[in-house]
Formats: structure tokens, sequence, C-alpha cells
């Protein structure tokens, strides 16, 4: 609501006058109470209500301008609307205020003033709810009436100058934990540790260069590399440690020349940062969100959560505040308390990550951009979420300790803090074929036994030729293959039949559909910020669906997404919302809040043909033609999945998704989706990261099975990482 001035004697509806001219100046009775609410003249008495009332109305709204806007010239002249409406704001956030509400209790009506005396309950966010009664006064100007306003129109006790103050108690963080409660964040003193290597000694030197290796993710060389590299007077993060970590190192640490070591209170993420895209971080207040904080109880210079699980759970995590909340003379002293409350300290979140399975994928990565997504197939559970390159979320902390590594964050070009497993929008590629070949069988166009001569080529919707992988490859065609085996195959030719095939049946929306009802192109529901990528809603020509068919045009997926479909694909249809948490416990002791898998919906496929897709997946690693059989021979585990390589700007992004079957009741199945970017081959570079992840899982993560084409040893990445490109050779069974 908005005023242009004072309420006027014109606002008052033909209802009002004849209530006072029937009254005349007869006093207005409460006939419960039996008490006076109105006495003098009826109709002054009147308009000064409507008047209070529209004032205290914009006061609940938080409308000042219209508050202003019935204060009368005299009280504008002595303070500016900007300065009115900050006078309230700044009440609001001491009370941290919620809501009011207020009752008229009576007028008192005279020759040139009007007296309102009314009651309002402030519900605050730390103290409970506050009641005052108050009283405004009202003065005509120009037959308008306007309130003197006074500081004591907030609270009584404003009077005379004085002013609120409250003083905060902030509770204890709570803390993060992986799914066997080993933690990944708390709230603790911790150590930075770092170098000046102008103040080394070198007779010291590969003294310090060990001592750190032995607490850090460096070996000496690389330390020793690092310093030599860095400005003598520069200081040269290594790592942060909590105080019990550090504890063992400290003395020597301290006799070490050119060490530094900076005490913090900080939230601390152990390892460096384990999860960091799901855990997220935490940062100053916002300024367009403090006044947000300040109502809720925060301090000015908090941190909270700006991304991942941090800010999902900011409430859960913060805990309750607390606190007291003082009346202040001008002059600085403390006249009196008028509510106080105590602090609640937050609650712990027990998540879902299997926290050294995702920090094996972590350093399964080298310096490659892109995302592995393990999941459990039958409840949805997030085991692991892997965003390459990582960050280490400390450093939001350590910015006042050194800048530089926060800086290199948000300058590099390869964006560490993007998480590009659940908001990277990728084209799917061959992984597409999957949706494809059910949208064929659930059609009837085809059925699993249809065969289709697979060649280098094909000239479709009678107007361009589209080739085959083979063909970019230089290997030979294909030959006559059944459906499931040209999924075995990843035959594009195959494809590109049915795509035109339902483009001629008029069913050029069925892949649309297919996709869409497989939970493409919208949210999963995942806690943290996600991507929904794009399903178009059909395709505009014959070859446009062709080209869909394969998974390319303008098909855009996340990894998350992948692998909750292929969860689906093992679990019997059933699409589960993915989750990070598994229960909330609260520092009190108090009920553990549990999470449950939640069904998001069915794959729109029957069983049928969900048993002729999964057989055809199961091929595509069992069977020497299939595309990913040489990667993915010889693992002891049952697993199903699909290569894919998607064209994208320069080098193809590298697809492997899949799924396991080995039914072991103390480790539940997984679907897990790998994307490199500008990797190149699937069966290449995506496909051996798969295979870690189910050999390190169900061997207790003591077997990598193998090295990362980009490895010298399991996690150690040559130096530096080559760049992935596609295999040329002529013997080669990958697929484009």
């Amino acid at each position: 609501m908005s005023f242009d001035g004072c309420f006027s004697i014109k606002r008052i509806s033909w209802i009002m006058l004849w209530l006072i001219l029937m009254t005349a100046c007869a006093p207005i009775v409460d006939e419960t109470s039996g008490s006076v609410i109105v006495s003098g003249d009826i109709s002054d008495a009147l308009e000064a209500q409507a008047v209070a009332e529209s004032f205290l109305l914009a006061w609940q709204a938080e409308d000042y301008s219209a508050m202003y806007a019935h204060i009368t010239s005299l009280s504008q002249d002595a303070m500016t609307q900007d300065e009115f409406e900050s006078t309230y704001r700044d009440a609001a956030s001491d009370l941290t205020l919620q809501t009011l509400t207020f009752d008229i209790l009576s007028i008192m009506a005279g020759e040139s003033r009007v007296e309102v005396s009314y009651r309002v309950r402030f519900a605050t966010m730390l103290v409970g709810e506050l009641t005052r009664e108050m009283v405004m006064t009202l003065a005509r100007e120009e037959q308008v009436w306007c309130i003197q306003w006074e500081k004591s129109l907030i609270l009584p006790e404003l009077q005379d100058g004085n002013s609120l103050e409250f003083v905060h108690e902030i509770p204890s963080r709570g803390r993060i934990f992986d799914k066997d409660g080993a933690p990944l964040a708390a709230y603790e003193n911790a150590i930075a540790i770092g170098l000046v290597p102008g103040e080394i000694r070198a007779e010291q030197a590969d003294l310090i260069y060990d001592t750190l290796a032995e607490i850090s993710i460096y070996d000496s060389d690389e330390i020793a590399q690092m310093v030599e590299s860095t400005p003598e007077d520069w200081y040269l993060p290594i790592v942060s440690l909590s105080q019990e970590d550090v504890k063992p190192h400290i003395e020597k640490l301290r006799d070490l020349s050119g060490v530094r070591l900076d005490e913090f209170r900080s939230r601390f993420y152990v390892d460096g940062g384990v999860a960091p895209h799901a855990l997220g971080y935490m940062l100053y207040i916002p300024e367009e969100e403090l006044e947000t904080y300040l109502r809720l109880g925060y301090r000015q210079d908090e941190r909270v959560g700006a991304a991942g699980l941090e800010k999902a759970y900011e409430a859960e995590l913060s805990g309750q505040r607390g606190g007291s909340l003082y009346l202040v003379s001008p002059d600085g002293h403390i006249q009196s308390l008028l509510a106080s409350s105590e602090a609640v300290p937050g609650s712990s979140l027990y998540t879902t990550i299997d926290k050294t399975l995702q920090m094996r994928l972590q350093d399964s990565l080298g310096d490659l951009r892109g995302a592995v997504v393990v999941m459990e197939v039958d409840t949805g559970r997030v085991l692991a979420l892997v965003s390459n390159p990582g960050y280490d979320p400390n450093a939001f902390d350590l910015a006042e300790i050194d800048r530089s590594l926060l800086e290199s964050y948000f300058s590099d070009e390869d964006q560490p803090l993007f998480n590009r497993a659940t908001q990277g929008q990728y084209p799917l590629g061959s992984v597409f074929k999957i949706i494809t070949m059910s949208t064929a069988l659930e059609t009837d166009l085809y059925q699993a036994y249809s065969t289709f001569n697979c060649g280098h080529s094909l000239w479709v919707c009678d107007s361009v030729t589209m080739y085959d992988w083979t063909y970019w490859h230089g290997t030979s065609s294909s030959g006559e293959l059944t459906l499931q085996e040209g999924l075995m195959r990843s035959c594009n030719p195959w494809f590109y039949r049915i795509g035109e095939s339902l483009w001629g049946e008029d069913r050029e929306d069925a892949l649309s559909d297919m996709a869409l009802g497989f939970g493409l192109g919208a949210e999963t529901g995942f806690e943290i910020g996600e991507a929904t990528g794009n399903i178009p809603k059909e395709a505009a020509t014959c070859v446009e669906n062709a080209q869909m068919a394969i998974g390319q045009g303008e098909i855009l997926v996340t990894p998350l997404q992948v692998a909750v479909f292929m969860a689906a694909l093992a679990n019997g249809g059933t699409l589960y919302q993915p989750m990070l948490i598994d229960r909330i416990e609260p520092a009190s002791g108090a009920q553990t809040v549990n999470f449950s898998p939640i069904v998001n919906g069915e794959l729109p496929i029957s069983e049928e043909t969900l048993e002729i897709v999964t057989e055809a997946l199961r091929m595509v690693v069992a069977e020497p033609r299939g595309t990913g059989y040489w990667v993915l021979q010889g693992l002891d585990v049952p697993v199903y999945g699909k290569t894919g390589t998607a064209e994208t700007t320069g080098v193809s992004h590298a697809w492997f998704t899949g799924f396991t079957r080995q039914n072991d009741p103390e480790r539940p199945d997984i679907a897990v989706a790998v994307i490199i970017e500008n990797g190149g081959e699937g069966s290449e570079i995506a496909a051996p990261v798969f295979r870690r992840a189910v050999s390190l899982y169900f061997s207790d993560y003591q077997d990598p099975s193998g090295l990362m084409p980009w490895e010298d040893e399991p996690y150690v990445p040559q130096q530096p990482t080559p760049t992935p490109t596609p295999a040329t050779t002529a013997t080669s069974t990958i697929e484009d």
C-alpha cells in the first residue's frame, strides 16, 4: 500500500459519515468489557482511528514510505524518509522481528488533537513475544489528521534518546559426516601452514620439505618446485589442519625456518575438501541479504552457507541463535535487560557420501575436466559426487591469510567452483541410444530381433548422408545386426533409421516424450543446486529426428540425471530422487530426522522392453564386439553399461554409464555416470573411470583396477596430465 499524504476526511465512506451523524458526540463502548474506547468528538475520533490503523497496517507490512506519508510535516522536517525507514529497520533487526500484530485500545479526541492508545505484539526470532502498549498523538494539518512521530512509537522505552542493543550468542555450527560417521566438516580451531621462501635456511630446506610432505597432499619434490617458483617475500600456502591433527607435528614445525603457522577459527574441511561441490563453502553474509539474516539473529560479520549442503541446510547447521536485548541510554550505559534467550547448537548432517570412495575418485581424474556420480540403485543415495577440477573449501576462510589460492579459483578458466556433476549440461551422445531403443520397442516399430545392415553410412530422410563411427575410424562396418546388437555396437545407422521411421509414422515427439519419461530435461529434486538440461519438445525435421536418435542436436543432460535413469534400469524401472542426506541429528540428542527413499516416478516402458534393453547393456561389456568389452573385460563384478562420445566444439566429450548386479547384501548395487569433457572416446577415457569406481567399491577400496590413461601409478597423474585424444588405430573397436 502507498499514500500521497496523511489520511483525509474525504476518504471516509458514506457509511462512516452516517454513523458519525447517528452517534453525534456519544462515547463508543466495548460491550464485552464495558470500557470506553472512544471519547470526545466521534467524527474526529473515527477519522483519526482510520489514520492510526492505516499507519499500523503499513508497519505490519513494512511499507515504510506509507508510514512516513502519515506523519506531520514537522516530523518530516526533523527526519528524512530514508532516516525514518532506517530507524524502523534497525529496530526490527535488534528485535529479530518476524511479524507484529496490533489492537486499537482507545481513542481520546480533543479540539485539535487526538490520542490513540494501541497495543503491539512483536513476534521475534530470539526473544519470543514482546507486548507493549503505546500512545500516538495526531494533529490536523489542512483538514488532514497526521501523526506526531517520535521514537517511542516503536517501543515506549525508546523515549529520551534511548536505543536498543542486542548482544549475540552464536551457537556452534553443526558438523557434516560421511555415511559411516567420518567427519567431513566441523567448526573448530585450525592452523594454516605455509612457507615464506626467503626465510628458509638452506641447511633446513630438505627437512622442511620432507616434514610438510608428511602432512600435506604434496611430495617433497613438489614443495621444492613450488618454493622455487614463488617470490621470496610471498606467502606460499601448503595445508590447513585442525589443531588436533597438527598437534603431533607442532613442535617440529615451530623450529623450522620459513614456516608460517596461523591459527584461525574456521569452518574446517578435512583432507583439503572431500566432495567440496556437495558440501559447499561459507562466505560473509551478502549485502543484499544482510537484513534478512540480522532479523534471524545473525551478527553482521558472520559467515553463512553459500553453496552445496552448507547453503541448503543453513537453518539446521547454524542452530538457534541466542542473546540479550538491552536498553541503552544516549551516553552508552545499559539501563535494563528487556529480554534474553539461550543459543541452541546446530544439528549435524550425516551424508550418504562414502568418504574413501569419494577421495579415491577425486584423485583419479588428474587435471581433466569431468564428473563422476555413484549412487545406490535401490535407494537413490549418492555415494560419490565428483566434479573435477576440485577446490579446497578452506580457502574461503583462509582468504584473510592468503588470497592467492581463493582468487585462482575465480580466475581459472577450468572453473573449479563449477559443479559439473549437477550443473554441467552436456549432449548425451550415444548413451541416448538407450532411450531411442526403448522408444522403438514401445512404439512397436521394431522388435529385439529386428535386423539392419549397419554400414559405414546411411542416406537419411532422402536428403543427407550420415555416417557411422566405424567410417571415421577406418574400421570394418558392423554388418547385419539385431536391435540389441545395434546398441551393443552403438551402430549409428541403426539409430538414424529408427529416428527416420518415427518421423515417417508421425511420431516426431516420441523420442522427446521418452527422454522426459526417463527424467531428462527436469530437476531431480536433489538437495543442492542442479540444472534441468534440455529436451526439445520435438524435432523440427526428419534429419533432426535422426540426429536426436543418436543423442545429438539440442539435447543437454547432467551426469546426475544419467545416473538416476541408469539406476532405474537396474532396479526394475523406479526413478528415485537422488539424495545426499541420510539423517539429521540435533545436538540436544532429540529424535533424529531420518530420510527415506523418495520415488520420482517409473520409467515409461514395459517389463519386456526393460529386459531387452538391459540385456543389450550387458552385451556392450560382455561380448567381444561390444564397445565397452576391451576396457571392462576381467572385471569380477557383473556390469551393464553404455559408451558414449558426444560431439561438441573441439574434441568430443567422453561418456560411460552403467550399473552393477552383484547382489551383495553387504554392498548395494550401484549406478555410475562418468563424463570427461573433451576427452574423446567414451570407451577409452570414461570407461576406465567406471571400472575403477566399481572395483574400488566392491574390493573395500583395495583394488584400483589398473591405471587411468593419464596416470603413472594409481592416483598419481603424469606430469603434466596429457590431453586425451581419440584413438585412430585401424584395429580399434571403440565408438565415435
